[in-house]
């Protein structure tokens, strides 16, 4: 970027990044719109059930086109970004023809295709977030999931007004004009005023348990409050709006709970303390919809699951600001994390419903079973260092992270010079920081009776016997 144009970005920055804000939420919307659609105008159950996995399924399209042609995007990022948009104004079209002719297959195929592209312009938005200060991008994200349920529920009323299949189209069509226009000029000044830290190159480590069930059993059991919710309350302005004003609470909720600079990277005992409570308490209230309750239960279930969507936004900054390397590949795992169990709890969810009457006891049944798996996602990981851990947080005391460089050296030798493995070298850069088995066992993740196993090897072969002679050692290298 040229010299001018950074610096009239560095004139007026706040007005134009809340353009990344405005293509959040008007792609938010734009897609969930397509995916209310499907619902009114699909006639069968299965057909919705389809609709439902189709909307969310395109992330594996979208994952495999970034990951499958990362070099053509990073090269022609511009390319990329009008192909998509052009392929989302096409498939617009053909949505809109599926629904006029009645083709149920179109209108889900159509559907699929426009939730990959959908993912495909989500990566660039916040990937754009991601070089701005997490407080920051914690605030944008708010303000996106804000106005997501404010244009959700204005198109949503034009439409109620004037029930034009061509108006709907229209006004999806400015929607998708709206957030590229954004995510054009929002992008450009955000990349202008980077404050990211350079990537780092980052070890491969397979994700600890903790954190897959963490992320299997939240989005799993948002997953079955969508398909019970769309079993109890028919599509229609009982079951929308106040979708839409939860929405709407949900980025208030966000905004106080996280978005403040001291808060933003201790999101794990905000979690215990809001998200947990809140989506347990959502998946309480969804029977009372069967009572005439609906805007307190409906309101409620997608206040809560905005709120984890805004929160998992911000966590996938926070894990590739913090473990440093691809940021593309810390989007892919945390899309890889969440849509599988949310397909998972759509279809259990709308399997249960074909199979068992909606009676208390199935709520109280299900409601036991949420409130196991949230309390094992939420609590398992342990306290709060041990969280940050799980989340995939940089370590404090991670071998990538010390700056002496001498002492690195020196320990690179000596693991050449006494044959250590590669896991072993990691473990005796802590030894040359004076740090013990405890320490290094909570750091790696790795149990104490391990740390001390890799411990007594490195002494072997090394031919010491504690960790003084150790650093003697060392320094005679």
């Amino acid at each position: 970027m040229s010299r001018k144009t950074h610096d009239v970005a560095r004139k007026q920055p706040q007005g134009r990044i809340l353009l990344l804000a405005c293509a959040l939420g008007a792609y938010l919307a734009w897609e969930n719109l397509y995916h209310d659609e499907g619902f009114l105008f699909l006639p069968g159950y299965l057909n919705q059930v389809e609709s439902c996995v189709a909307s969310y399924g395109g992330a594996f399209i979208a994952c495999a086109l970034m990951a499958g042609f990362r070099q053509s995007w990073r090269a022609h990022e511009d390319r990329w970004l009008a192909g998509t948009a052009t392929a989302q104004g096409i498939l617009s079209v053909a949505f809109y023809g599926a629904v006029h002719a009645q083709v149920p297959a179109g209108i889900v195929s159509a559907q699929l295709l426009l939730s990959a592209s959908f993912f495909v312009m989500l990566f660039f938005i916040m990937r754009a977030l991601a070089t701005l200060s997490l407080a920051h991008a914690a605030s944008l994200i708010a303000i996106g999931i804000g106005l997501y349920g404010l244009l959700e529920c204005a198109v949503w009323a034009l439409a109620l007004a004037m029930p034009f299949l061509g108006l709907r189209f229209a006004l999806h069509l400015g929607l998708l004009v709206t957030a590229f226009a954004c995510l054009r000029t929002g992008q450009a000044v955000a990349h202008a005023l980077e404050v990211a830290p350079k990537p780092r190159v980052a070890s491969h480590r397979a994700l600890p348990l903790p954190l897959v069930l963490h992320t299997g059993s939240y989005w799993l059991v948002f997953g079955l409050t969508h398909a019970l919710a769309s079993g109890v309350i028919p599509m229609g302005h009982d079951k929308l709006l106040p979708c839409y004003l939860g929405s709407m609470a949900a980025s208030l909720v966000f905004y106080l709970v996280f978005a403040h600079p001291a808060n933003v990277e201790k999101v794990w005992p905000k979690v215990r303390a809001c998200i947990f409570p809140l989506t347990m308490l959502s998946f309480l209230l969804l029977p009372f919809a069967l009572g005439g309750f609906t805007f307190v239960s409906i309101g409620f279930a997608q206040c809560a699951m905005d709120t984890y969507l805004a929160f998992y936004l911000l966590s996938t900054l926070i894990v590739a600001r913090k473990i440093g390397g691809s940021f593309m590949r810390t989007a892919l795992a945390a899309a890889l994390l969440a849509v599988p169990f949310v397909i998972i709890g759509v279809v259990a969810g709308d399997t249960l419903k074909m199979a068992l009457p909606l009676s208390p006891l199935f709520y109280n049944v299900l409601s036991v079973i949420a409130f196991a798996l949230l309390a094992a996602g939420t609590f398992w990981v342990g306290d709060d260092r041990r969280a940050e851990l799980v989340w995939g947080l940089e370590k404090k005391l991670s071998p990538k992270r010390f700056e002496d460089k001498e002492t690195t050296e020196r320990c690179a030798k000596a693991a050449k010079k006494f044959g250590l493995t590669k896991r072993e070298a990691e473990i005796l850069l802590f030894l040359a920081q004076g740090q013990n088995a405890a320490v290094i066992a909570e750091s790696e993740i790795i149990a104490l009776n391990t740390a001390r196993t890799h411990i007594a090897r490195i002494h072997r072969k090394m031919d010491v016997h504690n960790q003084q002679e150790l650093l003697k050692r060392l320094k005679e290298l």
